[in-house]
C-alpha cells in the first residue's frame, strides 16, 4: 500500500465503488430535490416535470440544478477520495498551485475553444444522418431545449448574478472534481498513461449532457480540460476554465435577452471550417506552451518519491 493511500483497492474495484457512490448520490439527490421543490414552490413533487415549464418557478428550477449536481458529482467524488486517499485535496488536485503564466495560457486556450466549438457545432448539424436517426436526435434536442427554455431567460441583473453562481461556478466545481479530479486520475493510473484516460473521461463528460448536436463540442472541451488538468495537476485551473466557459455563455445570454428573444442556437455561433482548423493548430501550440511551463515551473512535478504513483509524469514514463 502506498504511504499516501488509506486502502489499497484494485482499479476495477475503485471504479465499482465510485459508481455505487454515484448511484447513491442520484437517489439522495432525487429525495433532496423533492424536498427543495416542495419548500420553494409549495407544489407537489409528483408534478415537478410539468411544473418546471412554468417561468414563475425559475429560481426553484435553477436551485434544483445545483442540488442535483452536488449530490451526483461532488459528494460521491469527495467520499471516494476520502476512502481511497489520506489527503483527498491532494489526490483531486485542489492543493496543487499554479502560476500567472499558466493562468494566462489557460485563458488563451479557452479563447481558442470558441471558434473550434462553433465549427464543430456547424459540422455536426450538417452531418448526413439516416432519417430515422435525425428524427430521433431532433426530438431529443427539442425536448432539451424545452427544458432549458426557462433557464436561458436571463433578463434581469438579479437572474444574471444568480445564474453565474448556479450555472457558472457550482457546476464547474462539482463536475470537475468528478471528471478530472477523480475519474481521470483513476483512469490515468489504471491505463498507465494519460490519453486513454482523457478520451474516456471526455466521452463520459459529453454523454451525460444527452445532446447529439452538442456531443462533439463537449467531447472536444472535455479533452482540452483533461489536458489542462494532466499538464498542470491543478483542479483549480480547470475549474476556472470551466467557470469562464459557462460564465461567458451566461453573460452572452443576458446581453441577448436585453435585446429581445433568445434561444440556445444563438450561443453556437457560426464559424467556417478554416476557422476551426486554424483554432485547432493554435490550440496545439498553446497546449504545448502550457505543458512546458507547467512541467518546468511547477514544483509538484519534481521527482521526490521513487515509488510514488501520484507523481504522474515520472511514474507513467517509468511504467509505460
Amino acid at each position: 500500500m502506498n504511504h499516501r493511500n488509506s486502502i489499497n483497492f484494485s482499479f476495477p474495484r475503485q471504479m465499482g465503488i465510485l459508481l455505487m457512490l454515484i448511484g447513491g448520490g442520484i437517489i439522495m439527490g432525487a429525495l433532496v430535490s423533492a424536498l427543495v421543490w416542495l419548500g420553494m414552490t409549495g407544489q407537489s413533487p409528483s408534478n415537478m416535470q410539468t411544473d418546471m415549464a412554468d417561468p414563475k418557478n425559475y429560481y426553484a428550477i435553477i436551485t434544483l440544478q445545483a442540488v442535483t449536481t452536488f449530490f451526483i458529482f461532488f459528494l460521491p467524488s469527495w467520499i471516494f477520495a476520502r476512502i481511497y486517499y489520506r489527503k483527498p485535496g491532494e489526490f483531486t488536485g485542489f492543493h496543487t498551485r499554479f502560476n500567472v503564466k499558466q493562468l494566462i495560457w489557460m485563458v488563451v486556450i479557452l479563447a481558442l475553444t470558441f471558434p473550434l466549438s462553433g465549427t464543430l457545432s456547424e459540422l455536426t448539424r450538417t452531418m448526413p444522418l439516416p432519417e430515422a436517426w435525425k428524427v430521433k436526435f431532433d426530438a431529443m434536442e427539442a425536448a432539451r431545449e424545452a427544458q432549458e427554455a426557462i433557464l436561458i431567460k436571463i433578463n434581469s441583473l438579479n437572474k444574471y448574478f444568480i445564474s453565474l453562481i448556479l450555472i457558472g461556478i457550482l457546476p464547474a466545481i462539482f463536475e470537475e472534481i468528478l471528471f478530472r479530479g477523480v475519474l481521470q486520475n483513476v483512469l490515468t493510473k489504471w491505463f498507465k498513461g494519460p490519453w486513454v484516460a482523457i478520451i474516456l473521461t471526455a466521452f463520459v463528460f459529453s454523454i451525460i449532457h444527452a445532446s447529439f448536436y452538442g456531443f462533439f463540442v463537449r467531447f472536444a472541451l472535455g479533452i482540452i480540460l483533461g489536458l489542462v488538468f494532466y499538464y498542470s495537476r491543478s483542479l483549480w485551473l480547470v475549474i476556472i476554465f470551466h467557470f469562464l466557459y459557462n460564465g461567458l455563455q451566461v453573460t452572452a445570454l443576458y446581453l441577448l435577452n436585453l435585446k429581445g428573444t433568445v434561444n440556445l442556437k444563438d450561443l453556437d455561433g457560426s464559424f467556417p471550417f478554416w476557422a476551426g482548423a486554424l483554432a485547432t493548430g493554435l490550440l496545439i501550440y498553446a497546449l504545448k506552451r502550457f505543458k512546458d511551463i507547467s512541467w518546468k515551473e511547477q514544483e509538484v512535478f519534481k521527482y521526490t518519491e521513487p515509488d510514488d504513483p501520484e507523481n504522474f509524469h515520472d511514474w507513467i514514463a517509468k511504467n509505460s
